[in-house]
């Protein structure tokens, strides 16, 4: 997906910020990418894919293991998915699941799933929310969480550096997350649940951008804006849950966090979305997100 660039000097806190957070907790690799209003206004890409000898720069090309970010690509899949099939989001995933005995799945609804409430963990091999939500979604769509985000969101917005990786390939990023502490990638599922799904850092703006506009893109609108009323009455009805299909809501902004330090966050009264990019974190992650947000709002607001 092509946008016009500008390089907009009131962001450079927000640089500033994301070089100390990459020294801060040892990340080798960093990037930040606003998009305001359409436009790419701040583009940086700094440091390499791992810290040993020969390791390829970071660029534009650049994907990191987004991990927890994932789940906002699995929340759209599922509401795309409740939408679609004109189910209620009080379903009972039980009554759809084929495959797992109702007693396994504990009485867990859609709703459920989507606000990350009830049981985190399922049956025998205690399977998460994520891959539970992958089985009822592929029962009444026929494709798995991977197939309906790449048919409806990549594929559309020309997106060609996201993927659930199952191969290695010298784009994927390595973080520092194994218990060993080891540059490593993480190669699982290429249905899309699993912590596997790499992104450039502009791919996730631009999903970022996707979520801000409502699935209006280009004048297009890429994703039904039921899909996005859906996320508006969860908000309405389960007030004492911020988080819906994967993203935190707070009242400037809503955004998402992975294990390594990607970050993506939505100012909807400034239409404009931030991206940082990082392959290490730190236990102390709250208050990154919350400095890392509140540096981006007041660049806006300068």
């Amino acid at each position: 997906m092509d946008m016009p660039v500008t390089m907009n000097n009131k962001l450079e806190p927000l640089i500033s910020y994301t070089q100390e957070a990459a020294k801060k907790y040892g990340a080798s690799a960093a990037s930040v990418i606003v998009i305001q209003d359409g436009k790419i206004t701040t583009e940086w890409y700094a440091g390499k894919h791992h810290f040993k000898s020969g390791a390829l720069q970071v660029t534009a090309d650049s994907m990191f293991n987004l991990y927890s970010l994932r789940k906002t690509y699995v929340g759209l899949a599922t509401a795309i998915a409740v939408i679609e099939s004109k189910l209620s989001i009080d379903t009972k995933v039980s009554d759809i699941i084929t495959d797992m005995p109702a007693s396994e799945l504990k009485g867990i609804t859609i709703r459920d799933l989507a606000t990350k409430s009830g049981a985190k963990y399922f049956g025998v091999d205690r399977m998460e929310r994520e891959e539970v939500a992958c089985k009822w979604i592929k029962e009444v769509t026929g494709c798995t969480i991977a197939q309906l985000i790449t048919e409806r969101v990549f594929r559309p917005l020309e997106l060609c550096n996201t993927e659930w990786a199952a191969i290695p390939h010298e784009k994927l990023v390595c973080d520092f997350q194994a218990a060993d502490g080891y540059a490593s990638i993480r190669i699982e599922s290429s249905e899309g649940y699993e912590r596997n799904l790499y992104s450039s850092a502009k791919d996730l703006a631009c999903w970022g951008n996707l979520h801000l506009h409502q699935g209006l893109v280009d004048h297009k609108q890429v994703i039904p804006l039921e899909v996005f009323q859906l996320v508006e009455q969860l908000r309405n009805d389960t007030a004492d849950r911020d988080r819906i299909f994967g993203w935190y809501y707070k009242k400037n902004w809503y955004y998402a966090t992975g294990a390594a330090g990607c970050h993506c966050v939505i100012m909807p009264e400034q239409k404009a979305v931030a991206v940082r990019m990082l392959n290490k974190y730190t236990d102390n992650y709250i208050e990154d997100q919350i400095l890392f947000n509140e540096t981006f709002y007041d660049c806006l607001l300068a």
